[in-house]
């Protein structure tokens, strides 16, 4: 795994480049307008959440826009002062807080403050089992004790990434590399990822993505899920 200045470095100049689709983006997720209508549906309470690996903030500001605070947090300094300068230019900044931090480190938010956390395509980025678990373990300090978790990921079948493979751990988690950008990520199966924050996640809502996408201007078969969590009612 590169090490942490190096991965920023390289996540700038994505941002900067703009090769991988959801860096130049402007509307939100399908997964997270996805996400917020099934809560919505269940009537569940949505006034605060969080955006894990936010980028320029595309699915902050959707979050915002439907009436949440939202906390959105990403380690690189040049997508956090895009982000800045969108809140600020559409008078948001009482609904957005942009802040440069680690996902994999100590989250800058209360404990059980989160109704809503987002994961659009930050986790599979974390390569080490260490920095995964920090990630959970801030993940559930973070959420109340009635909140949900959105986590959208590449998998294992995916047509892109799955060229790239660099380590096959299992027929459920691949380490692979995309020679665009030199990015490492993880592949993961819908069940690696359920078993990984269970027992105190369970699923709520899943959907799985086969659609065609485009990556570094060529069309890939793509293979991705987006799952919908809650705490286990069983374990609160």
């Amino acid at each position: 795994m590169t090490n942490g200045k190096d991965l920023c470095h390289k996540w700038h100049v994505e941002y900067e480049r703009g090769g991988i689709p959801s860096s130049v983006r402007t509307t939100p997720s399908t997964s997270v307008v996805w996400a917020f209508g099934e809560l919505k549906k269940s009537h569940q309470i949505l006034r605060t959440a969080m955006d894990v690996g936010c980028g320029k903030g595309r699915n902050s500001l959707y979050l915002a826009e439907k009436g949440l605070q939202v906390t959105a947090m990403d380690f690189t300094p040049n997508a956090i002062e895009f982000l800045q300068h969108e809140v600020e230019t559409r008078g948001m900044t009482d609904k957005i807080r942009p802040i440069v931090s680690d996902a994999t480190e100590l989250w800058p938010v209360a404990e059980a403050s989160m109704d809503f956390i987002i994961d659009a395509f930050c986790f599979k980025h974390i390569t080490l089992h260490a920095a995964r678990m920090t990630y959970k373990r801030q993940l559930l300090r973070a959420l109340r004790s009635h909140g949900h978790y959105m986590i959208s990921f590449a998998s294992v079948g995916d047509g892109y990434y799955g060229q790239y493979v660099v380590d096959r751990i299992d027929g459920e988690e691949m380490l692979v590399s995309d020679p665009v950008n030199g990015i490492e990520s993880v592949l993961y199966s819908r069940n690696r990822v359920l078993r990984f924050f269970g027992p105190e996640l369970v699923l709520f809502r899943e959907i799985e993505n086969t659609k065609p996408s485009t990556m570094h201007g060529t069309e890939y078969h793509r293979q991705t899920y987006a799952l919908l969590l809650q705490r286990n009612p069983h374990l609160i």
